[in-house]
């Protein structure tokens, strides 16, 4: 039933008048659904896309003669850019969500941006620690 009953006030024949009532009144009452989810999407193609496009840039785009065979330096300045576009995917995640964007999109592209994130950020603490 698209209402729901009132503790038993509206009777099924009564409930769905006034649900075909509202639908008159507010056609885009179901904006939850029919919002635009450009945020979010741009919150997953930051994760899924970001990666690749960082790692093509750094070794595709960059001379032989600099990073030919996989220096540190180089790999060094893919990590980073992958960090960043794993950052600003969270971030795009977090701006869906205030948008009020569909959570179906936007909290998974958030945790999944976050997690490999997290794990840079753990890796990062763990070598200073070893090091010094």
């Amino acid at each position: 039933m698209a209402v729901e009953r009132i503790e038993g006030a509206l009777n099924e024949r009564d409930a769905d008048a006034y649900a075909e009532a509202l639908a008159e009144a507010f056609p885009d009452a179901g904006v939850e659904y029919a919002r635009p989810r450009l945020f979010g999407v741009l919150a997953w193609l930051a994760l899924l896309l970001g990666p690749v496009l960082a790692w093509l840039f750094v070794f595709g785009l960059t001379p032989d003669d600099k990073c030919g065979t996989w220096s540190l330096h180089c790999t060094g300045r893919a990590i980073l850019f992958t960090a960043a576009s794993w950052l600003f995917g969270s971030l795009l995640a977090i701006v869906a969500l205030f948008r009020h964007e569909r959570h179906s999109i936007a909290v998974p592209a958030l945790v999944l941006n976050l997690i490999p994130l997290l794990g840079l950020v753990a890796a990062c603490v763990v070598i200073v620690q070893r090091s010094g």
